[in-house]
């Protein structure tokens, strides 16, 4: 059979395996983050670096590596993606210098960068209409799964080691050797030159009225993505260990709740959206975000925590899917990969500037209100981002009169 002929539903964990590649490079080291930074001689507020760098190539090359997919194909971008991933993730097992974990970590983001952008893309070509909005959540659910267990193994692995979890990464060879299955697009055509194919993508959208909203999601998923990585992963070991003296593999076991109900929203994230409107989904989950934050500052007890982290888990599985399925959507299969990347791109701003901001934060203010302060960035997106949303589409409507 034709690879552009097999079920997309059959597909589906193949797509999901991939991407699960990527979200591994953040989630496996995160419960060990305090004893990296105990063998490497840095300080926690330093050991953030360690987690951000692997976002630092998709700020910078995320769109590009869309664009290459538009050009040579989604299967081919994903392989060579896979192949520098597992390459450089082993080698963190190898550093024993911070700044030489710090590079190899970014060069794994090299490979980072095309796992996770190019599965949503994937999605997009081969789903459609509420099919689509289904299979977000399904991969979002299982990468929200890979994101639960991965903390545990982790904490485990690191039992004897604190390096040791970086061996995960050898995973990547195998999947490398799977992912000769993926189709590319029917009728793929040759791209402009990248700046020319992003500003004909740009054109396109403003001419449906949808470049405003395009544009406006950038800044609204960095913030979000930013502000839970930073406080709800990266921070939240530092935080159990220095107020509840929890252990390495006690740390992945709570940081699983957070991961568990993330997972459940998006499995449901299908159901809701034929529901409730996009907007009324957003609304509540950034309020759910100001609560769960609050909630873990205040927390007295493990109990009460896991309260929180259960709110923070619903309300990012609830909004990163639909923010997916829109990215996939927004445009047609020609500049999908580019405008699925150029997301993604402010995503990895998010994923850098959240665990490393986060970690600093947390030192220099305390972990109460580190959390703290994140309910307040979220309350102010929650209340501003429809009249932001209103004032861009009014803005753009008269720029093309």
């Amino acid at each position: 059979m034709p690879q552009t002929e097999l079920d997309p539903r059959r597909l589906l964990p193949l797509i999901v395996t991939v991407t699960g590649m990527g979200v591994l490079a953040f989630a496996i080291i995160a419960p060990v983050l305090p004893d990296l930074a105990e063998e490497l001689g840095v300080s926690r507020g330093s050991i953030g670096l360690v987690q951000g760098a692997v976002a630092i190539p998709g700020i910078f090359l995320a769109a590009y590596i869309g664009y290459l997919a538009d050009r040579f194909g989604r299967r081919r971008v994903i392989r060579v993606s896979l192949i520098i991933f597992g390459v450089f993730g082993l080698a963190c097992f190898f550093a024993r210098s911070y700044w030489v974990l710090v590079g190899f970590r970014i060069l794994q983001g090299l490979g980072t960068s095309g796992l996770l952008s190019l599965g949503v893309v994937l999605i997009g070509d081969l789903f459609t209409g509420i099919e689509r909005r289904w299979a977000m959540g399904i991969n979002l659910a299982a990468l929200t799964m890979t994101t639960t267990l991965a903390p545990i193994a982790g904490g485990f692995i690191a039992e004897g080691g604190a390096f040791r979890p970086f061996l995960i990464f050898f995973l990547a060879f195998p999947v490398f050797v799977m992912a000769r299955r993926l189709p590319d697009p029917k009728g793929a055509t040759k791209p402009s030159p990248p700046f020319r194919h992003l500003r004909e993508a740009m054109q396109l959208l403003k001419r449906e009225g949808k470049r405003s909203d395009f544009l406006g999601v950038l800044p609204m998923s960095l913030i979000t993505l930013g502000v839970f990585l930073g406080l709800g992963l990266t921070v939240l070991p530092l935080f159990l260990e220095r107020e509840f003296g929890l252990g390495v593999s006690q740390r992945g076991l709570v940081a699983a709740i957070l991961s568990a109900s993330s997972s459940l929203a998006s499995v449901l994230s299908g159901r809701v959206g034929s529901l409730y409107t996009p907007r009324q989904v957003l609304t509540s989950a950034f309020t759910f975000m100001v609560v769960g934050f609050t909630v873990i500052g205040l927390a007295p007890s493990l109990w009460v925590l896991s309260l929180g982290l259960i709110l923070l888990g619903l309300a990012t599985g609830s909004i990163f899917p639909l923010l997916q399925d829109y990215s996939a959507s927004v445009g047609p299969a020609h500049y999908r990969g580019m405008l699925v990347g150029t997301w993604v791109s402010a995503n990895r701003v998010g994923q850098f500037a959240g665990p490393a901001g986060g970690t600093a934060l947390a030192d220099s203010i305390g972990d109460r209100r580190a959390y703290f302060a994140g309910a307040a960035v979220m309350g102010v997106i929650a209340v501003t981002w429809m009249p932001l949303r209103r004032l861009g589409r009014r803005i753009s409507q008269r720029g093309a009169e």
